[in-house]
């Protein structure tokens, strides 16, 4: 049960992050700093999803090496979590100003 829970979190923070980063890579202000924190944030969700997207595929390629590792759940599901509740707020955040938009 737990290495799927632990796989899943890896899916939906790369999903996230991917989200993230497809939006801030397109976003355009006329202020500088607001292109820079932009690119900023695009390149932080850019490096979660590929950090997340590396340990999914090593997880399901040789589960024999990464069950010790990645499947360990009292620190890795912990530590994991931040970093996909921290991606899933902005992709909340996104979204958010997304809908706002359209209407």
């Amino acid at each position: 049960m737990i290495p799927h829970l632990i796989l899943f979190q890896y899916v939906v923070t790369a999903v996230s992050a991917g989200f993230n980063a497809w939006y801030f890579f397109r976003y355009r202000s006329p202020l500088l700093r607001r292109r820079i924190g932009a690119l900023t944030l695009a390149l932080l969700s850019t490096a979660i999803l590929s950090e997340s997207l590396y340990f999914a595929s090593a997880a399901l390629q040789r589960p024999d090496w990464a069950g010790a590792f990645f499947f360990n759940p009292s620190p890795w599901l912990a530590a994991r979590s931040l970093l996909c509740l921290g991606s899933l707020t902005v992709s909340a955040l996104v979204l958010r100003r997304y809908v706002a938009t359209i209407r």
